[in-house]
């Protein structure tokens, strides 16, 4: 949706030239199909922006269409219309790099990870634009993650840092993506990094505390004790407290399961 905002400034100044000769009013169709989008009536928005470039085949408003009817049709998860509109707005303007991305993520949700990978790649390869990077970035990395490419995925992350050092969920999944190649202090580190801007991120205490765990575990000792657990323990009781229950098992076979015995 922000895609749309920010062109539309741009393409409504440029129908306000032609709308004179037009039989129907632009300026009108544009506004409409906008305001469909926004609202969630996806057809309708379809509809308007189709009838605009019929009547308007100035190239910039064309590309506008395209790209609107593209994300409209991504909405309805026609996926296939949607990324033959991207494709159309990329044949018209191959500069614009945030049609590659829009391309990528319809292709991502038609379940095709290795064809928006070529979209997002192209886009690090290609672009200079910090913004479109990131996003080509963030999602390679997602992409990565999925697939259990974790080096991969730790490589977008680590460029990704290098735009945007303050993305709490860039470094949790760089801090994931370590935990499964056994590389706990890293991830202890990332995971860390990701409280410190995110405060209230309880998946990041929740696995900051597995992590540790598993650094004592993973180095032989598998009935670490109650004092060595003890930081471990912290950061699960806090994930506890901002509501993730799913560290209760850790928690009483970590943290509580000595009291329990007294009590028992």
């Amino acid at each position: 949706m922000e895609k749309v905002n920010q062109i539309k400034l741009t393409v409504i100044f440029l129908l306000l030239a032609i709308s004179v000769n037009a039989q129907n009013d632009p300026i009108a169709l544009y506004k409409e199909g906008n305001s469909n989008f926004q609202s969630g009536n996806f057809e309708k928005a379809i509809a308007n922006y189709t009838e605009l470039m019929k009547i308007v085949d100035t190239k910039t408003v064309q590309k506008t269409c395209y790209i609107n009817r593209g994300l409209s049709y991504d909405r309805l998860q026609k996926y296939d219309l949607a990324i033959a509109d991207f494709t159309e707005a990329i044949k018209l303007d191959s500069t614009d790099m945030a049609s590659f991305i829009d391309r990528g993520l319809a292709k991502m949700h038609a379940g095709d990870l290795e064809k928006a990978k070529e979209d997002y790649n192209y886009v690090v390869t290609n672009n200079s634009n910090p913004k479109m990077m990131q996003s080509a970035l963030y999602w390679l990395a997602r992409i990565h993650y999925a697939q259990g490419k974790f080096k991969e995925a730790i490589q977008n992350c680590d460029q990704y840092f290098v735009i945007n050092s303050k993305d709490p969920e860039l470094y949790f999944i760089r801090g994931t993506a370590n935990d499964m190649l056994r590389n706990f202090k890293q991830s202890i580190k990332d995971y860390s990094k990701a409280i410190e801007i995110k405060s209230n991120y309880f998946q990041a205490y929740a696995n900051l505390g597995t992590a540790k765990k598993n650094l004592l575990t993973g180095n032989g000792n598998l009935q670490p004790s109650k004092k060595e657990t003890k930081s471990a323990c912290k950061d699960l009781k806090k994930a506890k407290e901002l509501g993730d229950n799913s560290v209760d098992d850790l928690i009483f076979i970590y943290c509580d399961r000595e009291v329990k015995k007294k009590r028992n």
